[in-house]
């Protein structure tokens, strides 16, 4: 089984505990019986506990289940540079987080494909080869962590090619499969390097982007959670990431696949149809593991209580 809480447990799990320390106050104050007391309480507690296991969203593992399958691999090749955290995705989210935010939304609008995932920052790393278990490649996303400080070596675009290269031409050997490629960066490039052709690899890619994230203007970079920020070691200032949309307008063009500007995911919604569309379906069992909630199970005692409830209070006009 795996979770997957609905509202962060860090903030339910307080609020019950004082709800029920309210109510068992409360309930020790009356001068009812021991035994109603008792009772009370423990109504109180199943349905904060039933409460509380329906939030944290208990989901049960599938094997060979039916699924809607489509004959596509999409592979996401994402820039895990620090010039990704820069804060100027649609105001002042970082990049990074309007990544997270779209490969969700493609993972979700392309469900039943195969899906990869290449990051890449001073090296490149397959962090899931294709699979249909699209939560293990969602699990990959929440691995990439903002780079150290001291790590940062300059960013290259020509890193991730041979990973890359390795997932396309893996691909391109299944029958009547179609390669979606999204190359995922702000087009940055720091540490002194030529951006080189990307022709080698458009044989390989049916369809897909290029998603450009970023601002010409810039955004500055924290890189932890107590507000420190990048800075220019020639000002001792608050450094600033640019993108490039020059680079990652001739990957693209390299690749004959569309370059799209990334400040909201409706950007993209367009070339996702478009995609879908040209995909075919089978049902078909899947070789992965699927996944199937199970708040049901907590859901129909919670209102049966939750009704009792309702009932004492109406007829003795307490809880």
């Amino acid at each position: 089984m795996i979770t997957k809480p609905i509202v962060p447990i860090y903030i339910v799990l307080p609020a019950l505990i004082i709800i029920l320390g309210i109510y068992v106050w409360g309930m020790i104050k009356k001068k009812n019986k021991t035994f109603y007391k008792v009772l009370g309480i423990a109504r109180i507690l199943a349905i904060l506990t039933l409460a509380f296991l329906i939030n944290l969203r208990i989901m049960e593992k599938e094997y060979n289940a039916e699924v809607e399958m489509k004959n596509l691999d999409v592979l996401f090749v994402v820039d895990s540079t620090i010039s990704m955290w820069a804060e100027d995705y649609n105001g002042d989210d970082t990049r990074m987080s309007g990544v997270i935010d779209d490969v969700d939304y493609i993972i979700s609008e392309l469900s039943g494909s195969n899906f990869g995932l290449i990051r890449f920052d001073n090296r490149a790393q397959i962090l899931a080869p294709f699979t249909q278990d699209f939560e293990t490649v969602k699990d990959a996303f929440t691995t990439i962590k903002t780079p150290d400080v001291n790590y940062a070596k300059g960013t290259s675009l020509n890193v991730c090619k041979p990973e890359t290269l390795q997932l396309l031409e893996s691909s391109s050997k299944k029958d009547e499969r179609l390669t979606i490629l999204f190359f995922i960066s702000d087009g940055e490039i720091t540490d002194g390097s030529e951006l080189e052709s990307f022709k080698d690899l458009e044989p390989y890619v049916d369809a897909g982007a290029v998603l450009g994230y970023g601002t010409e203007s810039g955004g500055e970079m924290q890189y932890d959670d107590w507000g420190s920020y990048v800075k220019d070691p020639e000002t001792n200032q608050r450094a600033i990431s640019k993108m490039d949309e020059g680079n990652l307008k001739k990957i693209a063009e390299d690749l004959d696949i569309d370059y799209i500007h990334m400040d909201d995911t409706a950007n993209v919604r367009y070339l996702i149809e478009s995609i879908k569309s040209g995909s075919s379906l089978t049902i078909e069992k899947s070789d992965s593991v699927t996944y199937r909630d199970t708040y049901f199970y907590y859901a129909i005692p919670l209102a049966v209580l939750l009704l009792l409830e309702l009932i004492l209070f109406i007829r003795r006009g307490k809880i």
